[in-house]
């Protein structure tokens, strides 16, 4: 078993204990521990994706892409609205192919407050970048069944 990385300075962490989420828990033995940050009105990760994730060769699968952006959307909503959310809906677009072992950059925000859902879009690009790989939008509702704290 792999131990949990210990938090960075800064890093935005999710209040659960133990956390098994597949895509950001630290305790999930073979998840892929994205870590947040906060960054002006959302949340920003950095991951390399080894080729244990990779679709077609050198290139990272496209529902690896898509449990990244989907973090990171949830995690846009939970640390800028204060509140747990589920998705509703995520539609992607895959603009280029998105390379394994090479530091990625996602960044997400909460783009409209629709009352009863959040509409949120992430971005994924190679670190150093400006070039959009994938993004992603999607509709994150509130978890009302979880309250923080």
């Amino acid at each position: 078993m792999i131990d949990a990385p210990r938090p960075a300075a800064g890093e935005l962490l999710f209040p659960l204990s133990p956390n098994h989420c597949f895509g950001c828990g630290p305790d999930h033995p073979s998840g892929l521990r994205v870590r947040f940050f906060r960054e002006s009105e959302g949340v920003r990760t950095e991951v390399t994706v080894g080729v244990a994730h990779q679709g077609p060769p050198g290139v990272v699968h496209g529902g690896i892409q898509a449990v990244i952006l989907d973090e990171a959307c949830c995690a846009a909503a939970f640390f800028t609205r204060d509140t747990f959310v589920v998705t509703g809906e995520l539609s992607l677009r895959y603009r280029q192919p998105c390379p394994v072992d090479r530091p990625l950059v996602v960044r997400a925000a909460v783009v409209a407050d629709e009352e009863r859902y959040f509409v949120v879009r992430g971005e994924l690009c190679v670190a150093g970048t400006n070039d959009l790989l994938t993004v992603g939008e999607g509709k994150f509702h509130p978890d009302r069944s979880r309250s923080i704290g």
